[in-house]
């Protein structure tokens, strides 16, 4: 068994706007009890809101400049602006993405606390509720939700120069 794994030389997923990189015990049999994934996301990517139901997650900004969103099961909210060095935490089960605010590349690395860690996405959440559930839920006509895609998105966003996202 090897200590060793070509990380950045397996692309997990690539997609327009960034790369995701994933090392868990199934490539990596080394790493029992966590898992690490990388993040490469171009000016105005996200990696799309999702959740992790049996792992916590470490994020560590490598390069750029980016923000981790979190939502609570109380409907606690963080925004947090990362640059270089600076890392942030979300526990197991909460929603979060991280977006690249920046105007230049951004890198980050991400720790879970589980060797097969699993995801939700929330395009995978919202493609798995009927049309007519979620109009009857929001007030709003169903034809806003046959507007959505139902492919996972995992990393979306568009292009973006010089602009600078708001925490809300």
């Amino acid at each position: 068994m090897s200590n060793m794994h070509q990380f950045k030389d397996q692309v997990f997923r690539t997609f327009p706007m960034g790369d995701f990189f994933r090392a868990n015990v199934r490539n990596f049999p080394v790493l029992k009890g966590l898992a690490v994934q990388g993040l490469e996301l171009e000016p105005g990517a996200v990696r799309e809101p999702h959740t992790h139901p049996n792992a916590n997650q470490l994020d560590y900004c490598i390069s750029g400049t980016g923000r981790v969103g979190i939502v609570g099961p109380d409907g606690e909210r963080h925004y947090l602006d990362l640059k270089p060095g600076d890392i942030s935490f979300v526990p197991q089960g909460f929603l979060h993405w991280i977006e690249n605010t920046g105007t230049e590349h951004l890198s980050f690395l991400v720790v879970l606390s589980h060797e097969e860690p699993q995801t939700i996405e929330l395009s995978e959440m919202i493609a798995g509720v009927p049309n007519p559930t979620l109009s009857n839920m929001f007030g709003v006509d169903e034809a806003v939700f046959k507007a959505i895609p139902e492919q996972t998105v995992v990393i979306g966003g568009s292009p973006r120069q010089h602009t600078r996202i708001a925490a809300e």
